[in-house]
């Protein structure tokens, strides 16, 4: 992913996030994953990624991807075997979401969001703890960092904030 691509999105990324605002959506994961996945759609012209959609729990099965891991959110062109030579084609982003995730919790998190950079070429991997103020991706040591982007995010009175954090290398 290029650099100015990878910049787009996260700005697209944020403003979506800006845009969940609602106090029930972070009272539960799969709350704020639809409301965010709404924000998300709003935000997908700008990132001229053709044909791509959006899914959420995608179930990867061993036999046709390598591993059983269930991102919670995905972009990506969907695998067709007339246009595309593996199921790594198309792939631009994939998440995962916990609500106030525990560092093991989020660590295990990263390690699934690794292999999904591993084995299907995802490009860009994001971490979001919803209703919390860590990332704990300082305390990642697997592969891919340059592929992860974390971010914690809270709603106070009403008004979203939230931190990115990059790993170093």
């Amino acid at each position: 992913m290029e650099n100015e691509e990878k910049t787009t999105f996260l700005s697209g990324l944020e403003k979506a996030l800006s845009n969940v605002t609602h106090s029930r959506y972070f009272e539960t994961e799969r709350g704020y994953q639809g409301a965010l996945i709404a924000q998300l759609q709003n935000e997908m012209p700008s990132f001229n990624w053709e044909d791509a959609i959006i899914e959420q729990e995608y179930q990867k099965r061993i036999k046709l991807h390598g591993i059983t891991v269930r991102p919670d959110i995905l972009i990506h062109v969907p695998f067709d075997s007339d246009a595309n030579n593996t199921r790594g084609e198309g792939n631009f982003v994939v998440f995962e979401l916990k609500l106030n995730a525990s560092e093991s919790s989020a660590l295990g998190d990263y390690n699934n969001l690794s292999e999904m950079c591993s084995l299907l070429n995802y490009p860009l991997a994001v971490f979001i703890n919803i209703n919390s103020d860590n990332t704990y991706i300082e305390n990642y040591e697997g592969e891919h960092k340059d592929k992860l982007v974390s971010y914690s995010v809270n709603l106070s009175e009403g008004q979203v904030t939230f931190s990115k954090a990059i790993p170093s290398a």
